[in-house]
């Protein structure tokens, strides 16, 4: 039978195998005890805004070694301010009133049916405060804008080279693909990207991948294009493996070939486009001038 030494070493071994984080909700609540922005927070992690927001809705979780830290620091707000469960008092008995859940049918809410009944005006006096009420028009909400069941998340995503990809308004995916192909595949059959065309004579929009430089390498493809490119064109070259493998697989690359911003398509079926865009991050696909710091930036903010 084993020992209690050699069952505390096998439990402590479980838990210094991955580091183990609150709740989302929990992990707000810290913050918020210790009366720290997230917009500090994040520059503690060495992070974006965006990306704190997302550790505190659930949307994605960190990665090493800013997760030892974030768990550091969640462990020392967790001992200063300690959740506080408290007990809440019995409501009190209130007496049945029959006349005022008359009064108030199904619909009411309880502390309504506990209001005594207003004194009743005189029907000369309330008259003139219901038709007025009834010449007043109705406010109207704004109706949201329909989401095209086609593509629920959005125009595009950031893969990085973690299988997440990200999409607009902190949605993560997983994408499995492991090659450029898989990838295309991916994009169109399940992700659920794109864009409806904007008017009835126009066309829906290709989804659209950025590429980080892990993800570009995962896939196949060089980091950077010192070697394979051919300066004019800034493109891979036709006997590149990954150019064989879209080849390959019958997908068929525009006159641009495979360079920062690449299209990959079959010809249309009946109304169906079948096309998706590349952009490659670390071969220069946004402009520095226009996009600073793009490169050092989270695929959660990009």
């Amino acid at each position: 039978m084993a020992s209690e030494e050699e069952l505390f070493a096998s439990v402590d071994a479980l838990l210094e195998e991955e580091p183990q984080l609150p709740p989302p909700a929990e992990r707000a609540r810290l913050r918020e005890a210790a009366g720290i922005t997230q917009a500090r927070l994040a520059v503690a992690l060495k992070t974006s805004t965006q990306t704190v927001k997302n550790y505190e809705n659930g949307r994605s979780e960190p990665k090493s070694p800013r997760l030892e830290a974030y768990q550091r620091l969640l462990k020392g707000w967790a001992a200063k301010y300690p959740a506080h469960t408290s007990s809440a008092a019995p409501a009190p008995v209130v007496a049945p009133q029959p006349e005022v859940a008359e009064t108030f049918t199904g619909s009411a809410a309880p502390e309504q049916a506990e209001v005594a009944a207003p004194v009743q005006a005189p029907a000369a006096l309330a008259a003139p405060a219901r038709s007025a009420m009834s010449r007043r028009p109705a406010a109207k909400k704004a109706a949201a804008p329909a989401v095209d069941p086609r593509f629920p998340h959005g125009p595009l995503a950031v893969l990085d080279g973690d299988s997440s990809a990200y999409g607009a308004g902190g949605i993560v995916l997983n994408c499995p693909a492991t090659t450029i192909p898989e990838l295309v595949e991916w994009t169109l059959r399940e992700s659920g990207l794109g864009a409806p065309k904007l008017n009835r004579y126009g066309k829906d929009s290709d989804p659209l991948i950025v590429l980080t430089a892990a993800a570009a390498v995962k896939l196949g493809l060089p980091e950077r294009l010192e070697g394979h490119e051919q300066r004019r064109s800034l493109r891979l070259p036709e006997d590149h493996p990954v150019v064989k493998q879209v080849t390959k697989a019958k997908w068929q690359l525009t006159q641009r070939g495979f360079g920062p911003w690449a299209r990959i398509y079959r010809k249309a079926q009946g109304r169906d486009r079948q096309c998706v865009q590349l952009a490659v991050l670390s071969w220069d696909a946004l402009d520095e001038r226009s996009w600073p710091g793009v490169a050092e930036m989270e695929p959660a903010d990009i």
